[in-house]
């Protein structure tokens, strides 16, 4: 029989894996502008000091964000590690006679489709 987290854990996954997905989204926000801002270097009509602070600022923000994102799941995969299955249990327990390890990295990319409840 395996036991789940608790349902406080999970959420607080769930909230993480979400809130890495929004800062993914403004670093792919940043890339698009760091790639407008090259194409208009190219452009012979284009301002060149505009299309340099479009890039530049682009690259920033692709850069903080994508650096968040990580930061989220590292802090939450800690936290999911800390807590043990069941208490009294340690995160490594024999499960059919075979030791199972649970880590906290694969229940947060794991599809929400593939879950038990």
């Amino acid at each position: 029989m395996k036991s789940h987290p608790m349902p406080e854990l999970q959420n607080n996954a769930d909230r993480a894996v979400m809130a890495s997905s929004l800062w993914l989204h403004i670093g792919y926000i940043g890339v698009t502008a760091l790639a407008g801002g090259v194409l208009m270097l190219f452009d012979a009509e284009a301002k060149w000091l505009s299309a340099l602070a479009l890039a530049f600022s682009g690259a920033a923000l692709a850069v903080v964000s994508w650096h968040r994102s990580l930061i989220v799941l590292e802090r939450a995969e800690r936290a999911l590690s800390v807590v043990p299955d069941k208490p009294g249990e340690s995160a490594s327990h024999t499960a059919s006679g075979r030791t199972h390890r649970t880590t906290a990295k694969l229940s947060l990319v794991q599809p929400r489709s593939n879950r038990r409840a």
